[in-house]
């Protein structure tokens, strides 16, 4: 059944949305007992709020939050850059079999390359993004090799 999605639907769908982000723990909404509109926080990343109108669904509105749990949008911006890095790197060889110390010395070249790029007066974002993705990855490598433990 389709509804015309009015302006007191995407009111209640804000504040559904603001006691979603002010609570993670939070589920359900109803703005009040009597409120003829109730919110569930849908979806795999739980950043949709689905609104129904006293039994008839009005909409399934998507990705309205960040998702939760998540981490923010910067760590996710960055654990990208990291995944376009790490498959760069793993097309030159598989890194499973790599030494502890060949992969510090890499995060070493990558951090002195860092280094140079953040003494220069007019630095390049991109490098210096590219060059901590590439550190990033090669820590996690060397977690991945010979960590393993919970933190």
């Amino acid at each position: 059944m389709t509804h015309q999605i009015t302006n007191q639907h995407l009111q209640f769908v804000e504040k559904a949305k603001d006691a979603f982000q002010n609570n993670p723990l939070l589920e359900t909404y109803r703005d009040h007992p009597t409120s003829e509109m109730i919110a569930l926080r849908m979806g795999s990343d739980r950043d949709c709020v689905h609104v129904f109108e006293l039994g008839d669904e009005v909409a399934n509105f998507v990705q309205q939050m960040d998702p939760q749990p998540g981490p923010r949008k910067e760590v996710r911006e960055f654990a990208q850059a990291m995944e376009l890095q790490l498959a760069s790197n793993e097309q030159k060889g598989h890194w499973r079999r790599e030494h502890h110390e060949y992969l510090l010395r890499e995060l070493g070249k990558n951090a002195v390359k860092l280094e140079k790029e953040l003494a220069k007066e007019d630095h390049d974002k991109y490098e210096i993004t590219l060059r901590c993705a590439n550190m990033a990855n090669f820590a996690m490598m060397i977690s991945d090799n010979y960590g393993g433990g919970k933190l």
